[in-house]
Parts: C-alpha cells; structure tokens; sequence
C-alpha cells in the first residue's frame, strides 16, 4: 500500500457489533472538498468490512447532536448514542459507546487508513 495519511479521529463509537467512526484527513491541499478531508465510517465488526456514511447535514437539538447521512442517521451527546440505519424499507436502531476519539485501537486506526486510501484512489 502506499504512504499512510495522517488521520485524526473528531468521533468514534462502539458496540459488540460495530464502530462508527469520523476521521479527517490532515494536510490535504488547500482549496480540496469538505468531501475529502472529512468522513464518517461505519465498520461491520462481523463482515469486517466498512462503509461510508454519506453526510448529508448535523445540527443538534434538545442537547444531542445529531448528524444525517444518506444511509440514516446518528444522534448522539457525550454520554450515549443511536444510529438509525435505512436499507430500503427496513429501518435498523443501534444503541451506541460514545468513546474519547483519541482511544481508536491501533488496528481499527491502520484499517480506517487503508480504506480511505483505496476510496480517495478510486
């Protein structure tokens, strides 16, 4: 693979199932998308596979925050969080860790890298 990116982890949540992670890439060129620096990443713990959450908007409301993907949705304060997850008409809810962004294991961290390599390559 090539030159790891320097990543630094803005929110990282965790189940027995899954990780959600929002990873920004550090220096990117100037003037480059919102799209390509930052990224929400879902990681199937049992596929052992990610997906990216498509951003669509955030705000918070009555003291959670709250982001909307393509996908479903995260809301989220600093002492719990859900993820809504659509695929067609089924609708999944997931009770979600909040978790310090500087406390992603080494692996999840070095696979995060690997992923958002081989998507900006694409």
């Amino acid at each position: 693979m090539g030159k790891p990116l320097d990543l630094e982890f803005l929110y990282y949540f965790s189940n027995a199932s899954m990780y959600v992670l929002e990873a920004k890439i550090i220096g990117l060129e100037e003037g480059v998308s919102p799209e390509r620096v930052f990224h929400w990443l879902r990681y199937d713990r049992t596929a052992q596979q990610f997906q990216r959450l498509s951003f669509k908007s955030m705000g918070s409301d009555s003291g959670m925050d709250y982001r909307i993907f393509a996908q479903g949705a995260l809301h989220f304060n600093r002492s719990e969080a859900r993820l809504e997850l659509h695929a067609g008409s089924d609708r999944d809810e997931y009770e979600l860790n909040v978790n310090e962004p500087n406390s992603v294991p080494e692996e999840l961290a070095a696979q995060a890298d690997d992923f958002l390599r081989q998507e900006l390559d694409a």
